[in-house]
């Protein structure tokens, strides 16, 4: 409990009497500093108040109050003699109270913490409600703090919790007026101030009291929580959780992103073969692929069997070409290529002129005309066109965004369980079957005669042959770009979520 104020004044009270053997309790009569404040003292203290201990009491309306005293010491304390320096001796004490037990209010100046200790045990013994306390000097300030060491009794503040009653400090100005109006009201009517006006007002009997009576209007602490301080902790559990793991997720999204962006880099990862990001190469890196002659020189056939001669180890039909840097070399060295026979731009569909035919070779060994391989690479895929293999820079990788790697984490899951995975393509294209199939369907190849055939170079020679493999695609050389680019869907992969959902997700990332 908080002391708020203070309030004195003067009651008379009946003395008791007996009657049939039995006593009959002192009664309150009249409240003279009510119904007449010139005759009687009254204070009222507001503020400048220091609560030291709260222990609790039972109140009325906030009011604990009590008849006013100074607890009795024993006659061998030493503090006697010290306190009667500031203790009036004809001060009201438990004696001059009224017979019946009234509640009391103790009021005791802080001399030492021996003393102080001594008044404390006292008036434990007492009915008491609360104790007001004062350093004995003429301060008008509040007292100080309840943690400062003036009010340090040698027991780490045992003290504030052994008392089964409040204590709280007053300004030495106030507990010392309270102690000279206590010595005032401490005897019979004869005795107490305006004596006079109060018998010929009230007409009490001669042996009635007249004593201080203190108020104290206290504000209760309760140790329980109010609903919205419930209310509040709650909330900002909430938003602690939720808050701690929208964090947790984006660093883990954020590793996941790093994750995804080291492998796309190391080449593990092609996250346009998979659907995931539309990319091209840039043109400076286009230029680097080497360019050479196309060099085609058909087989032979014997003219006594008609079979076309065998070499050890290589096949029957050989292309290679020239670097471009060598082409009018009278040398004319042949470099030979890992790759099957390739006839014909994949792109525009034209065939190569042997010793005439501009190539660019890809690191991949496919070879292309320049002006179709580079407008492909450098404005609609970053694959190949025959084996969708990456021509990006080393170590290159675009930004890396949630979408993809929740794209490229279900792709790898999907794929690891075996799973079919259809991607819709735009504008009527079609639907890429499987992850595995690496777009066969846009690839041409031509399969080399067994080594016991013989190869009709009739057959070689024709342009219709070659092309009955090929794409059945007709149009400009860009529609049939536009065949050979792996389908990739563009769009955000969240615009089709509900709009609860893409929020969702831009707080907890990680979540699906």
């Amino acid at each position: 409990m908080s002391l708020q104020t203070v309030r004195n004044v003067v009651l008379l009270f009946s003395n008791p009497s007996w009657s049939d053997g039995h006593s009959v309790p002192s009664t309150i009569l009249r409240n003279i500093t009510a119904l007449s404040s010139k005759i009687a003292y009254s204070e009222d203290l507001l503020g400048n108040i220091t609560t030291l201990s709260t222990t609790s009491v039972s109140t009325a309306n906030g009011v604990v109050q009590g008849l006013l005293y100074v607890p009795d010491l024993s006659d061998d304390d030493p503090c006697n003699d010290l306190a009667a320096t500031y203790i009036p001796q004809n001060v009201t004490r438990q004696v001059n109270l009224p017979t019946t037990n009234y509640n009391l209010i103790a009021l005791a100046p802080w001399i030492n913490a021996t003393c102080t200790r001594s008044f404390l045990a006292s008036a434990r013994a007492d009915p008491l409600r609360a104790m007001l306390v004062y350093r004995p000097d003429s301060d008008t300030s509040q007292p100080p703090d309840v943690d400062d060491e003036a009010w340090d009794l040698g027991d780490a503040g045992a003290w504030k919790t052994t008392n089964r009653y409040p204590v709280y400090a007053i300004p030495g100005a106030s507990g010392n007026e309270m102690m000279r109006q206590l010595s005032l009201y401490s005897g019979d009517l004869s005795e107490v101030p305006f004596s006079d006006q109060i018998m010929s007002t009230y007409s009490p009997n001669p042996a009635d009291y007249v004593r201080v009576w203190t108020e104290l209007t206290v504000i209760t602490v309760s140790k329980t929580l109010p609903l919205w301080a419930f209310i509040l902790i709650i909330l900002g559990v909430i938003v602690a959780v939720i808050g701690g793991t929208s964090l947790l997720m984006h660093f883990v999204q954020g590793r996941r992103r790093a994750a995804l962006r080291r492998r796309v880099m190391r080449g593990e990862v092609n996250l346009e073969g998979l659907g995931i990001k539309r990319l091209i190469v840039p043109m400076k890196h286009i230029k680097a692929f080497p360019l050479f002659t196309y060099n085609y020189d058909p087989p032979v056939p014997s003219p006594t069997t008609g079979k076309f001669p065998q070499k050890k180890g290589r096949r029957s039909s050989e292309a290679s070409w020239t670097p471009v840097s060598l082409r009018n070399d009278t040398r004319n060295e042949k470099i030979d290529s890992a790759m099957d026979y390739q006839p014909a731009c994949l792109i525009c569909l034209e065939d190569f002129e042997s010793k005439k035919t501009i190539i660019r070779e890809l690191p991949c060994g496919h070879i292309y005309h320049p002006e179709c391989i580079d407008e492909f690479l450098s404005q609609l895929s970053s694959l190949c066109p025959s084996c969708k293999a990456s021509m990006l820079p080393p170590g290159y990788c675009p930004k890396i965004t949630n979408s993809m790697v929740r794209r490229e984490f279900g792709t790898r899951r999907l794929r690891s369980r075996g799973a079919v995975i259809h991607v819709d393509v735009e504008r009527g294209r079609r639907r890429l079957s499987s992850w595995s199939s690496n777009m066969k369907k846009h690839i041409w190849h031509v399969s080399s005669p067994k080594p016991d055939e013989g190869l009709d170079l009739q057959a070689v020679s024709l342009p219709e042959q070659p092309r009955a493999g090929r794409l059945s695609t007709v149009g400009t050389t860009r529609d049939r770009m536009q065949d050979l680019i792996v389908p990739v869907d563009e769009t955000n992969s969240d615009d089709g979520r509900p709009p609860w959902k893409r929020t969702a997700l831009k707080v907890f990332p990680g979540f699906r």
